[in-house]
């Protein structure tokens, strides 16, 4: 529960400073990533939880965001097309952090997936 605890803590600083920086980003991280950190327990439906973390990914979020914004603007994206479209996405991502200095890539790299392999070791801890 200690380890459950500092995942807890750091991903609350992690959000709040991100929602100084970027708030819509900040938003829809803390919306995918507080229920599935609120859930995992060392005990309890392993599958269950372990589903629920992988959805709660930042890169699930980004493939299903695309494939949402294309069913909101109703052309609704094939399988193949929303992975190219994801694709697209990751690549803009990183040119924008080579050109412009873009903190995305950075953040998720030291900040979001680190938390999230924190919960991973609370859901499968021995």
């Amino acid at each position: 529960m200690t380890l459950k605890l500092l995942a807890l803590l750091y991903l609350a600083v992690q959000l709040g400073c991100l929602a100084l920086l970027n708030f819509s980003l900040g938003f829809l991280l803390a919306a995918t990533m507080v229920p599935a950190a609120a859930a995992v327990r060392p005990t309890g439906p392993k599958v269950l939880l372990a589903a629920l973390l992988v959805l709660a990914t930042p890169a699930v979020t980004l493939l299903l965001g695309i494939f949402l914004q294309r069913e909101l603007v109703e052309a609704p994206a094939a399988a193949a097309e929303g992975w190219q479209l994801f694709l697209a996405a990751v690549a803009e991502g990183l040119l924008q952090h080579h050109l412009y200095g873009s903190l995305l890539f950075p953040f998720l790299a030291l900040c979001a997936y680190p938390c999230w392999l924190l919960l991973w070791n609370v859901l499968f801890w021995k």
